[in-house]
């Protein structure tokens, strides 16, 4: 080989090793698969846990070590769901954030962890957590349409004792923010908004209550001398859905969203909504209305400008029609077809289409009549559904 050649051949060999060094998945494909593995896939459905007042990640962890969401993301009846730890701060006493302002920063770090990328997001939420999730909901429509349920426990919908006599002492505003007193005019609010926002209010609200006293030395009962219920049943099951009873827990305020185990009244419960309300996929589907026996005799016409065409609709599986579209089918002899094909102008959320539609009959040849036209319209709606996705159950 000349010197020319053996120049030639260094040179491919310099691009050669570049392009290896710059396109390392070309030669190690396998590394770039666990690449692509580092970046999960979120599942269809997320559960949320938000603790409360003076709470953190740690509020979900019973005395014998379990850790409820631990619980769930082991088992198979949440197979279709990640799992969520939402924490957000409030001190021990004297914090200086309002429930306005933690609602946001619950939002903000939730939207970091990529939890609103998922399709349904659900809530288990325990006391104050409760309130800033709906304050959170309100200010943020775009993500509460995700939204399917939130399980409460203990949330004090109508506010609280303890916390009203803890503002005494304590100036965290979150006191103010969940006393009983009459004149709280923040919970009031959040439940008139909440009623009267078309974004929120399909969110199922599902609740649970305390049966035990809160002693003295745990948490707000530092406050009193005795024990005391820190929410109250009606507080803590007002504006739920009355179509599932709430739900009694046999502990404290603090105990009751450390459950021991699977069987547990807190974790049962949030499984029963769950599988009472699984998961739903987005599928579009189309169904036919065919209008037979459209006619037209010679030199006669047959037009609608507002035929009003139904379909059937499954409230079970949340049909809603996206669009509609008309045609002339099996048609004989006709003439002058206007508008061509046949035009709807508009659905009805109810699933009825309006159609506007127009033809002739044949004309007259030698003064004879020969026949009449005739067609069949069909109308095809696009409906978009809910199908619901059952998880393992055994």
């Amino acid at each position: 080989m000349n010197r020319y050649g053996w120049m030639d051949m260094k040179i491919k060999l310099v691009l050669v090793a570049m392009f290896l060094l710059f396109h390392p998945s070309t030669i190690f494909p396998q590394v770039a698969a666990r690449q692509d593995l580092a970046q999960p896939v979120p599942r269809s459905r997320v559960i949320v846990f938000v603790h409360g007042l003076h709470g953190s990640r740690e509020s979900w962890r019973a005395s014998n070590g379990t850790y409820w969401p631990d619980l769930i993301r082991t088992d198979p009846h949440f197979a279709y769901s990640d799992v969520e730890v939402a924490e957000y701060p409030t001190p021990a006493s004297n914090g200086r954030q309002s429930s306005v302002q933690l609602a946001e920063i619950l939002w903000t770090h939730l939207r970091q962890d990529h939890v609103w990328e998922h399709r349904e997001v659900v809530f288990v939420a325990h006391s104050l957590g409760g309130i800033l999730v709906e304050e959170m909901l309100l200010r943020h429509p775009a993500e509460a349409v995700r939204v399917r349920f939130i399980v409460s426990y203990g949330t004090p919908h109508e506010g609280s004792t303890i916390a009203r006599i803890a503002s005494i002492y304590d100036k965290d505003p979150l006191l103010n923010d969940l006393s009983d007193a009459g004149d709280n005019a923040f919970l009031s609010q959040l439940e008139h908004n909440w009623r009267g926002h078309d974004s929120v209010n399909g969110i199922h609200r599902f609740c649970a209550f305390e049966s035990e006293d809160t002693r003295p030395e745990n948490g707000v009962g530092r406050y009193l001398k005795t024990h005391a219920r820190v929410v109250g049943y009606f507080s803590a099951t007002y504006g739920c859905d009355v179509t599932t009873p709430p739900q009694e827990i046999h502990a404290d305020h603090l105990n009751m969203v450390r459950p021991l185990n699977r069987t547990s009244s807190a974790y049962d419960f949030f499984y029963r909504v769950y599988r009472d309300n699984p998961i739903l996929e987005e599928q579009v589907v189309t169904r036919d209305n065919v209008i037979a026996g459209l006619e037209a005799g010679c030199g006669r016409s047959n037009a609608n400008p507002d035929l009003q065409v139904p379909i059937a609709l499954d409230s079970a599986m949340h049909e809603k029609v996206i669009t509609a579209a008309a045609s002339l089918i099996d048609a004989v002899d006709l003439r002058d077809v206007n508008p061509n094909p046949p035009i709807v102008t508009k659905v009805d959320p109810d699933g009825v289409a309006h159609v506007q539609y127009g033809f002739s009959g044949p004309t007259r040849k030698l003064f004879v009549c020969l026949g009449s036209a005739h067609a069949s319209l069909k109308v095809q709606f696009y409906i978009d559904r809910q199908v619901p996705i059952r998880e393992p159950q055994n």
